[in-house]
């Protein structure tokens, strides 16, 4: 770390130009999520990372977790304004409880609200907003999107929001695309839409939500997608939250549709779903959230139906029993979505049905015997291939079998997969051939037009004798060549000698602004990642026995930190580089001395760091001087 002087007369502004901001972001964004250890509570759940699995998500227990999900079609997307809006106790019921397929959709980073972990605000405190709502979600077990707008701190009208978004326009087409992406069957708006919201943001997220609604389906509104080839989508029903005000125990029966208890007691989670949420939301630290609880005991969370185009079975009081009410979610109900359709594919209904049966079979036997669900998944794996491929040169229409593509190829098959490898035992980790680094900031990082090695391993609980296919997945450009190759007993070791190419662009968040002081709204760098937390990692691999499932992983390299030895995924960075802080600091116009700039520098040709051999002399610098020294550059 060095440090320098410069000496000052006059008033002036010390800014550092958006490459120095960029790698300030890059720093946070390969920084585990734990980031302030000061801050933190006693509970041992601040310490995870958003890319580990939980404990409830290996063994018997994630097993138990993933047959939920093959039991149900049921898709579920939710639209709030910031970090830490997420009703995370429904999110869980749904996800965890029945299996859904969850989205959650974060309109803004939380750029512009508090930070009770440190000074860093606007966009790098977007960042770290990012890395702790992945935290959470980890819990809730949902996907997670992001609009381009972003938190430009309070605003007491929607009006004034709107304003500062350029209109409804930018919002709602980033909300339409992820509808027609992940296409759910109900949309559910956090807020109401109304005063009750207090925050303009709030206020915003749910009126965007009504619109985006119908708009999804409208071939004509954000046509672009459609020509992207993207399809229009219609969820069947639209709820809104916070109809009873925030965390009400009661509610006028007139105010709502829907009342969950995400109070209830789960066996698989050894807890009620809201108690395990708030283990995720504990995460969200620059919120001041390390202390929360919540009491064992019901608690209900209220939502009122607005608009539907499937007719739902209520009781006199108008009350719905679930979101999914006059849906059919079962595999075979997927048949009956496309109605006289159906004719085209009469193969269809009895192939999902088999499909089905075979799940059932995985379900009976998991309390005896966990191990036993692996033949009957297995036969389900393969039938959902033949029938997907069967879907696809029929005689469907392109959104029908877009459907289905989500619904069997992204989804079914998928956690199908998944459940396998949970029964057969299955791991697979993919590690950098390097030393353990010291501290976090010692860890390897993969330099442009450099090479390393890495070694993938995959194991099951029985001895096999059949080698599994490992490949790396690597970006456009990349190499990677095998060096050796070892098989002892049940494990499976792989050797690659990767190649970085020097073009490999450095590791950063895809989004940016030029004035996050003035500016509402981000400017994406590479469209083929918009509407994600982050850039995926540069490096992952897959590995498939024979007969057995399909696993996949991301390369990680290890360190130590405060507890232990610990990985995170392998990142790009640039073979130097310097972080400068503050990266802005207003100059009183009375002040005649000098203030203290500190400086990290990063030297790491082997991809390692090294000395940092800078040195700085104290100088009198007049404003106009610093001004051309220190404004931004491109």
């Amino acid at each position: 770390m060095g440090m320098f002087e410069i000496g000052l007369y006059g008033s002036g502004v010390l800014k550092f130009g958006k490459r120095a901001a960029a790698a300030l972001l890059a720093i946070l964004l390969l920084a585990p999520t734990s980031i302030s250890s000061s801050a933190q509570t006693s509970d041992k759940s601040s310490d995870d990372r958003y890319y580990e699995p939980l404990p409830q998500e290996t063994g018997t227990a994630g097993l138990k977790l993933m047959l939920r999900r093959l039991q149900t079609t049921g898709r579920l997307m939710q639209v709030d304004a910031h970090p830490d809006d997420e009703d995370g106790g429904m999110l869980t019921l749904e996800s965890r409880g029945k299996g859904v397929s969850t989205l959650l959709m974060t309109l803004t980073r939380g750029e512009g609200g508090q930070n009770q972990l440190g000074s860093n605000l606007f966009d790098v405190l977007g960042v770290v907003r990012t890395l702790e709502l992945l935290a959470s979600d980890r819990y809730y077990g949902v996907e997670q999107r992001f609009s381009r707008v972003a938190d430009f701190g309070y605003s007491k009208t929607p009006e004034e929001t709107f304003q500062k978004w350029q209109g409804h326009d930018v919002a709602l087409g980033d909300i339409v695309r992820v509808i027609r992406t992940f296409r759910p069957d109900v949309l559910v708006a956090r807020f109401s839409g109304t005063d009750r919201d207090g925050h303009g943001h709030h206020q915003a997220s749910a009126i965007l939500t009504k619109e985006a609604f119908r708009a999804a389906a409208d071939p004509k509104r954000f046509p672009e997608q459609i020509a992207e080839g993207l399809q229009p989508w219609q969820a069947k029903k639209l709820y809104s939250g916070n109809v009873c005000w925030f965390f009400a125990s009661t509610c006028d029966a007139a105010n709502y549709t829907v009342r969950l208890n995400t109070g209830v007691n789960d066996p698989v989670l050894g807890t009620s779903y809201i108690q395990f949420a708030m283990k995720g939301l504990r995460h969200q630290l620059s919120q001041g959230s390390g202390s929360w609880t919540v009491e064992p005991g019901d608690r209900f969370t209220h939502y009122k139906l607005l608009d539907s185009v499937v007719e739902s079975p209520k009781d006199k009081d108008g009350h719905e029993k679930d979101f999914f009410d006059g849906i059919d979610t079962t595999l075979p109900g997927l048949a009956s979505r496309l109605g006289a359709d159906e004719n085209k594919v009469p193969w269809l209904r009895g192939t999902l049905v088999e499909i089905k049966a075979k799940i059932d079979e995985a379900t009976a036997v998991v309390e005896k015997d966990p191990s036993s669900v692996e033949k009957p998944l297995a036969a389900a794996s393969g039938l959902v291939v033949k029938l997907f491929n069967q879907i696809a040169g029929s005689q469907l229409s392109t959104q029908a079998k877009n459907d289905f593509q989500v619904h069997l190829q992204q989804t079914l098959w998928h956690d199908i997969e998944k459940a396998r490898a949970l029964a057969q035992g299955a791991k697979f980790s993919v590690v950098v051939d390097t030393p353990i680094g010291a501290t976090p900031d010692d860890a390897f990082m993969a330099v442009p037009g450099q090479k390393f090695q890495v070694t993938a391993t995959f194991s099951t609980v029985k001895t096999s004798s059949e080698d599994a296919d490992i490949t790396l997945e690597l970006p456009a450009g990349w190499k990677s060549e095998v060096l050796k190759k070892e098989h002892s007993g049940n494990e499976q070791s792989v050797h690659f000698n990767v190649s970085v190419p020097p073009t490999a662009q450095a590791m950063r968040p895809y989004w940016h602004r030029n004035d996050p002081e003035r500016e509402a709204l981000n400017i994406i760098d590479d469209p083929k990642f918009r509407g994600l937390p982050f850039p995926p990692p540069p490096v992952e691999a897959s590995a498939r026995p024979a007969s057995g499932p399909l696993v996949s992983a991301a390369c990680m390299v290890r360190y130590k930190d405060a507890s232990g030895v610990t990985e995170r995924p392998v990142a790009v960075a640039p073979a130097f580089s310097i972080e400068v802080q503050p990266s802005g600091a207003v100059i009183p116009s009375s002040l005649h001395g000098s203030i203290n700039v500190k400086t990290s520098a990063r030297d790491q040709p082997d991809g390692a760091r090294s000395r940092n051999s800078n040195k700085y002399r104290s100088s009198r610098i007049s404003p106009k001087k610093l001004s051309s020294m220190c404004s931004p550059r491109s």
